[in-house]
């Protein structure tokens, strides 16, 4: 598979967490709570994790026999939501959710997970929704013919 390829691959499964980072950033505007470095290192782990997996990927992906750009892309950026959601749980399991003051008493263990549960069935819905347009996008752009100017394996 050619960079290029994989570089697009790569832009189109990090494309839905970097939406939700940039509406993390504009909805901070507003004010920050204890959670709002937790959920700011969460959302960078999203977009980081669908960078790398839509670069390392999508090689092994088409060994395995999945040809569609579309499916690559949705997996890969299933795979970076499932890591986010594993360290979200794992910071909220540290002192920064345990023992914070949410206005109403201090946060214990179970109140935690509480939010970490309520977090992924809240936003799964809304990121799975920006993961679908984005793979059906991206999987446009990457059946495209290619001209020989698009691929960079003839330079080698």
């Amino acid at each position: 598979m050619s960079t290029p390829s994989r570089l697009v691959s790569s832009f189109f499964s990090a494309l839905p967490g970097l939406v939700l980072f940039v509406l993390s950033l504009s909805a901070s505007w507003f004010g920050r709570d204890y959670w709002w470095g937790t959920y700011t290192a969460v959302l960078l782990v999203l977009f980081m994790t669908s960078l790398v997996f839509g670069f390392a990927l999508p090689e092994m992906f088409q060994k395995l026999r999945m040809r569609n750009p579309w499916q690559w892309i949705l997996t890969q950026g299933l795979l970076s939501w499932l890591m986010s959601l594993a360290v979200l749980w794992l910071l909220n399991l540290t002192p920064l959710c345990i023992g914070q003051n949410n206005g109403d008493g201090n946060n214990d263990p179970g109140m935690c997970i509480f939010m970490t549960v309520m977090s992924g069935i809240i936003y799964t819905p809304l990121y799975l929704g920006l993961l679908a347009v984005s793979s059906l996008i991206g999987h446009a752009i990457l059946s495209l013919p290619r001209s020989k100017s698009w691929s960079l394996d003839k330079l080698k």
